[in-house]
């Protein structure tokens, strides 16, 4: 026992011996200083993942090529690195912590192929950079860059003020090596004009030209970008325009684009037909039938009798089948902004047509802007058998349209020859009348808040082969509550049976909507 305490008081002893110890060769240690020499900081190293490329000929690479490297640090590690084409003085060198990146490697202007030094180095934990870095001479060949116009974003063969274009541009290098892409009207030596464009657009560009017509000869068109119609500007901050486009008289629009090289692409083209404006109404013929020119003649002759000669938009094209007809292509293919902007140029129009079931039934989206800027319009068209959820009816100040009790006898609708066509009091004294039997019209009822302008007697046909008379309305003609819209539900040149249409016609466009030349 006493062995054993003796033992254990010695080790004990021993212990905080060896600690004092150790705190004085530490103190010693920490006022002298360690002696010997610290190990400098080891530069890091690069590798390009290829160290070389031996291609030539028709086997160059493309200028956009994907490139991959790493480093390595033997006493830290890698924080990112530095690369360089081509010019590897300082200032030159571009960070990254990207171990790979796809390039648009630049080929000299004016060249088809060019060898292209790529260099990269890397940078470690103590801002040290490889002082030789990795490098590879990239042997590549430019591929000209492409340009084709969209064929659903042209305008007709014929056209006014406002013509839109959309085009698409693409390079086998990426579109990063587009340099610029330019149009031109009728000139392709000196007419080229740069169309700004950004990368958000993916290579499809829109943009519209709108010259003024109303005169014929050679004009400037201005230049407004996208379908937000939004004004472009030249390099001194005035608007872009384009020269040579020539008022009634064909064009022919140019579109190419250049690459970063000064490669050019294939020039695409279309031509078209730009109309002058001689008026502030414009005459749209939608008659379908194989009698529409004669039709217009009547109607340009009324017209006339009370001063207005019309600019002239035919758009008779197309059938209506089991629906309704499918939007004109004498129309521009693009709404908004070019067709809504075009009919906008108008003051008034006048559009007739034999079928409700046509063009009219685009009307309430394609007349926006006509009717924002204050425009007044006559509409002539035959009402039908349609239904009274036809959405033709949002536009047509009309609530319904002559209908049967189920049950009846009573199948549809004529008006006899020598029918009157009556005013409502305080509306005209000129009184219509019908020339020849009318069948498969209908009456129409106003919508609340509108005006109803002229009636008629409708008789209704029988099952058993005779005509009774009809009763519950029967009106042919309203105006809206704003005032700005007159539908007339017969064809007016069926109904001058008192030689007076053109004074009926006087009431209504001069009179209430305010036409003038």
């Amino acid at each position: 026992m006493f062995l054993t305490n003796s033992i254990a008081l010695l080790s004990s002893k021993f212990k905080i011996l060896s600690l004092f110890t150790i705190l004085v060769i530490t103190t010693l240690s920490c006022e002298s200083g360690l002696e010997g020499d610290f190990n400098e900081n080891q530069l890091p190293k690069t590798f390009l993942t290829v160290e070389k490329i031996d291609r030539g000929g028709d086997f160059r690479l493309s200028s956009q090529i994907n490139i991959s490297w790493w480093g390595s640090d033997s006493d830290g590690y890698i924080v990112g690195y530095e690369y360089a084409i081509n010019d590897t003085s300082e200032g030159n060198w571009t960070f990254t912590r990207k171990t790979d990146s796809t390039f648009i490697l630049p080929i000299t202007q004016g060249l088809i192929e060019d060898d292209v030094l790529f260099k990269i180095r890397a940078v470690d934990n103590n801002d040290a950079r490889d002082p030789n870095g990795a490098r590879l001479i990239f042997p590549i060949v430019n591929t000209s860059p492409e340009a084709s116009i969209n064929q659903t974003e042209i305008p007709p063969d014929t056209l006014f003020s406002i013509a839109s274009f959309g085009w698409t541009i693409s390079d086998p290098d990426g579109l990063a090596n587009i340099e610029r892409t330019e149009i031109a009207i009728n000139d392709t030596v000196n007419g080229w004009v740069e169309i700004p464009f950004s990368p958000e657009e993916e290579g499809r560009i829109f943009i519209s030209l709108e010259v003024d017509n109303t005169l014929p000869g050679e004009k400037e068109a201005e230049v407004f970008l996208g379908r937000s119609y939004t004004r472009a500007l030249n390099s001194n901050n005035e608007p872009l325009t384009v020269p040579n486009l020539l008022v009634d008289s064909k064009n022919t629009f140019y579109v190419r684009t250049i690459d970063a090289a000064g490669a050019t692409s294939n020039v695409d083209s279309l031509s078209w037909f730009t109309k002058a404006q001689n008026s502030s109404v414009l005459f749209i013929n939608d008659d379908g039938n194989s009698t529409s020119l004669e039709k217009q003649s009547e109607h340009l002759s009324l017209l006339g009798e009370i001063g207005i000669e019309p600019d002239i938009w035919i758009i008779n094209t197309g059938e209506v089948t089991q629906d309704k007809i499918a939007l004109s292509d004498q129309f521009p293919s693009v709404i908004d902004p070019t067709l809504k902007k075009t009919l906008a140029k108008w003051d008034h129009i006048y559009w007739v047509s034999n079928n409700i079931d046509r063009n009219i039934t685009y009307a309430l989206d394609i007349t926006s802007d006509f009717f924002d800027a204050g425009g007044t319009m006559f509409v002539n068209i035959p009402m039908k058998g349609i239904s009274q959820n036809d959405e033709i009816f949002n536009f047509l100040p009309v609530d319904s349209i002559g209908y049967f009790d189920e049950g009846s006898i009573q199948t549809g609708f004529v008006i006899n020859s020598n029918t009157e066509v009556n005013p409502e009091t305080g509306i005209s004294e000129v009184v219509a009348l019908t020339e020849s039997r009318q069948v498969g019209v209908y009456p129409i009822k106003p919508v609340a808040g509108s005006t109803l302008l002229y009636q008629t007697d409708f008789r209704a046909t029988t099952l058993i082969g005779s005509t009774q008379d009809y009763t519950r309305f029967e009106g042919v003609g309203v105006e809206n509550q704003e005032g700005d819209l007159i539908y007339f539900s017969l064809d007016l040149t069926n109904l001058n049976g008192n030689s007076n249409l053109s004074d009926l016609l006087n009431d209504l466009l001069i009179g209430r909507l305010n036409f003038k030349q």
